[in-house]
């Protein structure tokens, strides 16, 4: 097996390419490895993409995402559709919240681990003409994503951090938007509402459990959807929200609306905000799908 490091330098805030290099020499030797560091978003994935192209198929080929969830999306991007290719994240971003799904542990650190981890099928969401792994948000949480970019800028603030600091700032502004969201044909709403989640993983923002019983390998899709609120009730909401409590909290029961499904399809009058994996845009319409079983994802070894 070929192992490629796909190392984003500008992840987690510091550059720590000639240190990720340095550990690999230990395995001079060991494995057949290669090392390429990204240029820009999006280079990641035209790089696996071209990489898998050009390359024997019957070849087997492992992938590490060395950086965050950003790093991860453009390696998954580029390894969808080669059977060949699986999926590794060493995780050195400030969020890393699609490990979360597997105990997110010091392992995801640790190259020996990794390099001896098993791989596993794990669905992936197509959004549109786009591939999403953890999850993508619609509305509020679009806008939210579009600020933290602007405060994971800012000296010493984390993706927690930022995702907090771009959630209240969002709060000043318009919180609604009109939408209509169905799923396998259901209709969840058509009016205003404050944002919808489409989960495949439970975890995003730097640590915000949007979808806790979501699992990455059931086929199905679990969204969570939030009608319109007050400013006054969002600041509860927000705070159940991060720590998984939403679904279950008697103060949220009017305004939660919690479903799975395989397809789900979204419109609005005019583009709103939306994100997928951190990544932000603005559509008026989402057609979105759960990929069951799509790439092969590596779980690390447990540490001795």
């Amino acid at each position: 097996m070929k192992h490629i490091f796909i190392i984003n330098p500008k992840a987690g805030k510091v550059d720590r390419v000639a240190e990720i290099t340095d550990e690999l020499k230990e395995f001079d030797g060991r494995i057949d490895y290669e090392i390429y560091v990204t240029k820009s978003q999006g280079d990641g994935r035209e790089y696996v993409m071209k990489y898998l192209d050009e390359h024997d198929e019957n070849e087997k080929y492992r992938f590490y995402a060395v950086g965050g969830d950003g790093s991860l999306h453009d390696v998954c991007n580029g390894a969808y559709g080669h059977k060949n290719a699986e999926v590794a994240v060493y995780a050195s971003g400030s969020g890393n919240d699609f490990i979360k799904n597997f105990g997110g542990g010091a392992e995801f650190k640790d190259l020996n681990s990794l390099i001896n981890g098993k791989a596993e099928c794990v669905d992936l969401i197509r959004v549109n003409d786009k591939i999403c792994v953890n999850i993508v948000s619609f509305g509020f949480d679009g806008e939210v994503t579009f600020g933290m970019h602007k405060f994971k800028r800012w000296p010493l603030v984390t993706g927690r951090m930022a995702y907090n600091l771009a959630a209240v700032t969002s709060l000043l502004f318009k919180m609604t938007t009109v939408f209509k969201c169905v799923a396998d044909d259901e209709v969840m709403l058509d009016g205003k509402g404050l944002l919808v989640a489409i989960a495949n993983g439970h975890t995003y923002g730097g640590g915000f459990k949007c979808a806790p019983e979501a699992k990455v390998n059931d086929g199905v899709m679990d969204i969570c959807l939030v009608k319109k609120i007050s400013r006054f009730k969002c600041g509860a909401l927000m705070s159940l929200y991060k720590k998984g409590e939403h679904l279950t909290s008697p103060k949220l029961k009017d305004v939660i609306l919690y479903k799975r499904a395989k397809i789900v399809e979204i419109s609005a009058p005019k583009p709103v905000a939306y994100q997928i994996d951190g990544e932000t845009f603005r559509t008026d319409k989402l057609e979105i799908e759960i990929i069951p079983r799509a790439i092969s994802f590596v779980i690390p070894e447990p540490l001795k």
